[in-house]
Parts: structure tokens; C-alpha cells; sequence
């Protein structure tokens, strides 16, 4: 049975799928921080897509269709096939429809779940809004059959392989970037190669064959960062490396990666890591560990 409420939102013009307190919550799902609130299998009717009022939900989806064929639809504007072995994703407060197209019905598994660990997911960019190539084999369904049953270790295992196909999906997004966009990885790999270089966001985006909107666009869906702080945290990583494994001094460090005023650097290095480069290296010298 669906425990979801669905009521209006006469601000949005859209139906809301609710939660309601507690659905689905025991005290495994609370520590754990992840529970699944509802999770099924089944089908559409017939081009279900053009007959679906707009709605958003209180929750994160994930619906495989494993057969028919259908479409994801965002009151942003983007409008997305969803074929055989697809998988939708739609995070919380997201105005959209989706169903079947074609005369086809949106054959389905399906997981709704929500919490703080599916919160940090998608603040991380492991959960994103869209329609993302999987597999026909039928992956939600050992998650549907071990949420069904109420023990603690089932629920635990339906939570694990929830993650797993999230995780899963997430890196099939980054591999398919990496074909459309190859020319970024040359850019991450010379980033990474010259760590005394401070990058322009110009000089990136004319190494890449793009336009400075979309490197900022391409680069922060790949690296989670916009190109600059991107670099300055990559350089600020290798010189906290740097200091565990050496005994030079911390105006010698900030030289190294670039960083002209060793007080800049300071500052920065404590901005990022919680404390000064010396107290770093006083409390992680590889070093001296190893004298």
C-alpha cells in the first residue's frame, strides 16, 4: 500500500507526494542516518507521462525501468528519454513528471528513500537530478525484497546496496562527461603535473576547446570545485604531503606550490586543513615516525 500523501500545492500548481512522521523510520534507520520510506515494482499505465499532473516529492526516487519506453520531464525546461534499462533520479522539492510515452507503459522498480546520509550524497553531487544509463539486469530488485523485511540486518543490507547502485550510477555519470569533455582530463592531469602553476580560468578553458561558462559548468560537475578553488585546494593538499614527509620550512612549502607570501599560504593552509602548516607537520611528520 503507498503511504505517501499526495495533496496540492496551489503555489507550485503541482501535486506533492508527502511523507508522513515516521514513515518507514525504525531506530536502525535513525542511527544509521538512510531509510527507505516505500519501495515497489510495477507499471504505468499507457502513456502515463502525458496524462501525469506536475509534481515534486519529500523524498529522494529511484526508478529503473527495465521495460517500455518513457520520459523525464523538469519544470526547468530539460526533457530527458528514458529507454529500457534507465535509470530516473529525482531528488526532493524537484518539479517534475515522468511515465510512459509511445503508446508504452514505464515498467519499474522503484526505491524512495530519504535522511541525512541521502542529504550528504546529493550535497557531494553522488545524487543528481536525471536519467542515467544502467543495466536491464533488474538492480533495485534485492534492495525492494531485503527492505520488505523488517530485520535489523536486512534493513541494513537494503541500505548498503542502495548506496552501491548510488555510487554506481554516480560513476557512470562521471565516465560519460569523461568522453563527451577528454580534452578536461588533460587539464586535471597537467594541473596536477605543475603544482607551482596558478591557473586562469581563460588559459583552462582555451586547453579545453570551451567557453570560460562552460568550463565552470563541465569542471564543477567532474571536480565538485570551480576551477580555481579547485587548484588552490589541490596545491594546499600536496603541501600538507609535503610537510609531513620533509623537514623543509614553511616559506620553502608555500614557494614550492606557488604561494609567494608564506603568510597567504599560512592562512590559507589553516582555512583548509583546521591549523597552521607547523602544527600540521608537528602532529603528522611521516618523518619523524619514521627516524
Amino acid at each position: 500500500m503507498d503511504k505517501n500523501r499526495i495533496m496540492n500545492d496551489e503555489k507550485t500548481n503541482c501535486d506533492v507526494h508527502a511523507i508522513p512522521p515516521g514513515c518507514g523510520m525504525h531506530e536502525i534507520h535513525r542511527k544509521y542516518g538512510l531509510w527507505i520510506i516505500r519501495s515497489h515494482s510495477g507499471s504505468s499505465r499507457k502513456d502515463s507521462f502525458y496524462k501525469r499532473r506536475d509534481r515534486y516529492f519529500e523524498y529522494y526516487a529511484a526508478a529503473h525501468m527495465y521495460e517500455g519506453a518513457g520520459r523525464l520531464q523538469l519544470r526547468t525546461g530539460e526533457s530527458f528519454e528514458v529507454r529500457p534499462g534507465d535509470c530516473v533520479v529525482v531528488t526532493p522539492g524537484t518539479v517534475h513528471r515522468y511515465g510512459g510515452v509511445n503508446g508504452k507503459c514505464f515498467v519499474e522498480d522503484s526505491v524512495n528513500f530519504c535522511g541525512p546520509v541521502a542529504d550528504m550524497l546529493a550535497a557531494s553531487g553522488v545524487i543528481a537530478n536525471g536519467v542515467f544509463p544502467f543495466d536491464r539486469v533488474r538492480r533495485l530488485l534485492p534492495v525492494i525484497e531485503r527492505a520488505a523485511d523488517p530485520s535489523v540486518d536486512s534493513q541494513i543490507m537494503a541500505n548498503i546496496e542502495l548506496q552501491k547502485i548510488l555510487v554506481e550510477l554516480y560513476l557512470n555519470r562521471k565516465q560519460a562527461m569523461n568522453f563527451e569533455y577528454p580534452l578536461v582530463e588533460g587539464l586535471l592531469l597537467a594541473i596536477r603535473e605543475d603544482p607551482r602553476r596558478w591557473w586562469t580560468v581563460k588559459e583552462m578553458a582555451e586547453m579545453c576547446n570551451l567557453s570560460e561558462d562552460q568550463l565552470r559548468r563541465v569542471f564543477l560537475a567532474r571536480t565538485g570545485f570551480a576551477p580555481k578553488i579547485y587548484v588552490d585546494r589541490l596545491k594546499l593538499f600536496r603541501a600538507a604531503e609535503f610537510l609531513a614527509e620533509t623537514g623543509v620550512s614553511v616559506s620553502a612549502a608555500a614557494e614550492r606550490f606557488g604561494y609567494r607570501d608564506p603568510y597567504h599560504f599560512s592562512r590559507r593552509f589553516k582555512d583548509v586543513t583546521g591549523m597552521p602548516p607547523g602544527r600540521y607537520r608537528a602532529l603528522f611528520s611521516v618523518r619523524d615516525k619514521n627516524a
